[in-house]
């Protein structure tokens, strides 16, 4: 199988991000011709459609809503190897700031903006899986994490950012899928997807016993976005999701609102002592960032 390019890659978000083939030509100042071939070579090597292509939009499939995730994180991390290797010789100072992939695009972006007010400063966001790792934080490896729905607060110094609900994921087909609401009770014997490396309480967090405490069955082992939408879209198990970062239209999965299940928080932290100086300030800058969001 051919590998991965990284210019694919960059193909693949500008069609997300203006929902057109034709818009993101213009943007990429190609021809929209090659970037249709160009789409196609990379869903060749990939082996599954990552569009579904309509008469005035592009949109993604669930594959390339996965996939779009991780084309964030490799074109930001090649662009941070390229800066690395350019600023051997300069005085530029880097600060590490790990992130889950899900909260990828909305961290660069406050992670930019963040470079733009401070000449020779490089931020290098290094992407996790959604159990973001806070012992890297403690043991010095990252200056910054970006936690999500963590509960491993040692040591650290933790301010959230931003609380919502979170929703079910359905296979298109499912009876539920139908219904506009649900509450937990409707899906009490629905598999709920389960991550690997959890503790109790995350994962009491995860398939909704934390607000219902009743038994729940454990669905598929699943280890990355991939692994939930593939066991969604497959009929194995639902799965519960915070809404800001799912792309606006999964083809073949419903999402839809659930009365009780608890909200999802990303929060941000820095090591509660000798913290980088560099850290306090993106930490508040982060907190500035995230509330002119919200407003």
């Amino acid at each position: 199988m051919p590998d991965l390019e990284l210019r694919h890659l960059r193909y693949l978000i500008a069609v997300a991000e203006t929902g057109s083939i034709t818009r993101a030509a213009q943007r990429l100042t190609m021809t929209q011709p090659a970037l249709s071939r160009a789409v196609r070579t990379l869903e060749r090597t990939v082996g599954v459609p990552l569009f579904v292509r309509g008469s005035r939009t592009t949109e993604l499939t669930p594959a390339g809503a996965a996939l779009l995730t991780e084309a964030y994180a490799l074109v930001d991390r090649s662009r941070a190897a390229l800066d690395r290797v350019r600023g051997t010789a300069s005085t530029a100072e880097t600060l590490t700031v790990t992130a889950p992939v899900c909260d990828i695009p909305a961290v660069t972006a406050a992670s930019r903006s963040f470079e733009a007010g401070r000449q020779g400063v490089r931020v290098e966001v290094v992407p996790r899986e959604w159990l973001s790792e806070a012992e890297e934080l403690r043991r010095g490896a990252a200056h910054v994490s970006f936690l999500r729905d963590s509960h491993d607060r040692e040591g650290l110094d933790v301010h959230r950012l931003a609380h919502e609900p979170r929703m079910v994921l359905l296979p298109a087909g499912h009876p539920l899928a139908g219904r506009e609401r649900l509450t937990l009770l409707d899906l009490r014997e629905e598999p709920v997807t389960h991550w690997a490396g959890m503790t109790p309480e995350e994962a009491d967090h995860w398939t909704g016993a934390d607000t219902d405490p009743r038994p729940r069955r454990h669905g598929p082992l699943v280890r990355n976005a991939t692994d939930v939408l593939a066991a969604v879209v497959l009929g194995r198990a639902v799965a519960f999701a915070h809404g800001s970062t799912l792309p606006p239209v999964l083809p073949g999965l419903r999402v839809r609102p659930v009365e009780g299940l608890s909200g999802s928080s990303l929060d941000i932290a820095v090591p509660a002592h000798g913290a980088h100086p560099l850290a306090e300030e993106f930490l508040a800058h982060a907190r500035e960032h995230w509330a002119g969001a919200c407003r």
